[in-house]
């Protein structure tokens, strides 16, 4: 299975080597979230989820509190640029906790 290398995504978003897509922008505008407020999540976060396997690129989760609340941030990565898939703030109804995702 390939691996997820978090450190390089991490340093990616640092270096400004990413693409925030058009479905994460519309997300970040109506969720009131700043391209800072994402780099930040990514930088610090907790690692949530991984999905190495994911197509066409390995995939991430990170979680970080923003203003007091858990913020989401959906990362894909291809080795050299990371790409933010999506944005989104706590929802209980998707989560036991702001680390555990209910179960479908």
């Amino acid at each position: 299975m390939p691996q997820l290398d978090i450190d390089a995504l991490r340093r990616a978003v640092e270096q400004n080597r990413y693409l925030i897509t058009a479905h994460a922008k519309q997300r970040m505008g109506h969720r009131r979230v700043t391209d800072h407020e994402v780099q930040r999540v990514v930088a610090t976060g907790d690692v949530i989820e991984e999905h190495p396997a994911a197509q066409p690129f390995s995939k991430a989760l990170f979680m970080a509190y923003v203003h007091e609340e858990p913020l989401y941030v959906s990362c894909a990565f291809d080795g050299q640029t990371a790409y933010i898939i999506t944005v989104h703030w706590y929802d209980p109804s998707v989560w036991i906790d702001p680390w555990t995702r209910r179960k479908a």
